[in-house]
């Protein structure tokens, strides 16, 4: 290690930095200029005496010296250990841990467990979990206008919206405008993301109208939820990364998807989607095969017009056109994961895409018989 931060320029060989070396040299020759200006206004006698002093001195504070060097390293070493520590521990140790209980009505209560039982944050606790959590929320109340979390800023809660709208907006420059993300409404979650990766405030957050909040303080969170959110949600970001329509998102909006989607799972020979219905749900192909058909005869069986695997997507013709279904999207593998957004979800967050998707709408044309 000493050898690789010696070729780095920033220790040397004795394990020092450059600059802690440097101090130590220069203050070894200010003892050293000293003790020869008084060597050389005493006598030979004193000069004699003084010398064996100034030897036994000299060794003394170059000991000294090298004493404070050495203190200092070590506060540094147990300062760096102490952050890899602190880090480490919040990632994969769990201290004691002492739940709060802030005292609710049966209402309150079952006013929670409504909100984040939709809510992908929490949807993989175990029952005693949840109790943990609905004991641990506190009521939060802003008026419109008012700012409930600052971009830059730390984060030590998560809110959940019981009441009201709140509109997200990001600076993605320092210089640059301020960019309207989204607006979150009753039900759904923010200022997630600070905990989960113990970072910054990625947005701000303002109060549209009256809000009633529930907030959840980083402990709980971080004792109860995080270990199952944090897991769920990487799982998602990094497949959905791989969705070519998603490449142009961006990685906060990306999160938000994450929080937003749906899990199903289908068998062979399931229908998904069925030609001619109403739909509100848009589909992304997490794992297997499926085939879109349609018929394009009057009274003939549906032909089949397209493959999907792992990354495609399909259902967005109705949403973005008003239109039924356009086609049959029928499991062929054994198996079939898939994930989903409904309308609104889809319109929300989906906006800036949208023109892409029409674009690729019209691929299916050539199927149709005009």
């Amino acid at each position: 290690m000493i050898e690789y931060l010696k070729e780095k320029g920033g220790y040397t060989s004795s394990g020092l930095t450059i600059e802690e070396k440097k101090e130590l040299e220069n203050l070894r020759k200010e003892v050293k200029e000293y003790r020869e200006r008084e060597e050389e206004n005493k006598s030979e006698k004193s000069e004699t005496s003084e010398k064996s002093n100034s030897s036994e001195s000299n060794s003394e504070d170059e000991k000294e010296a090298d004493e404070e060097i050495k203190n200092r390293k070590k506060k540094r070493i147990k300062k760096r250990a102490a952050v890899s520590a602190e880090a480490y521990g919040e990632i994969n140790k769990k201290e004691d841990f002492k739940p709060r209980i802030i005292e609710k009505t049966e209402e309150q209560k079952n006013k929670i467990k409504s909100r984040i039982l939709s809510s992908f944050l929490f949807s993989n606790l175990e029952s005693n979990e949840l109790e943990i959590v609905i004991n641990a929320m506190d009521e939060a109340h802003y008026n419109e206008g008012e700012s409930v979390i600052k971009q830059g800023e730390n984060g030590d809660c998560l809110y959940i919206v019981e009441e009201g709208n709140l509109d997200c907006t990001k600076h993605f420059t320092d210089d640059g405008e301020e960019k309207y993300l989204k607006t979150y409404i009753p039900g759904e979650s923010f200022g997630e993301l600070a905990l989960l990766y113990n970072a910054p405030r990625a947005a701000s957050i303002i109060a549209k109208t009256k809000c009633d909040l529930w907030v959840l303080d980083r402990e709980t969170f971080n004792n109860i939820v995080k270990d199952a959110a944090q897991k769920k949600r990487e799982k998602y970001e990094t497949f959905l990364k791989k969705v070519d329509i998603l490449s142009t998102i961006d990685s906060y909006e990306l999160t938000q998807i994450c929080d937003a989607v749906k899990s199903g799972v289908y068998s062979k020979g399931d229908y998904i989607i069925r030609e001619g219905e109403s739909g509100d749900v848009f589909y992304i192909l997490e794992e297997g095969n499926c085939i879109a058909s349609k018929r394009l005869e009057p009274g003939k069986p549906p032909e089949e017009i397209k493959k999907y695997g792992p990354g495609d997507y399909f259902g967005e013709r109705a949403l973005v056109k008003g239109e039924p279904r356009y086609a049959n999207i029928e499991v062929v593998s054994d198996n079939c994961k898939i994930l989903s957004l409904d309308r609104n979800s889809f319109k929300r967050l989906l906006g800036p895409i949208q023109p892409l998707l029409q674009r690729n709408i019209e691929k299916y044309k050539k199927f149709v018989q005009e």
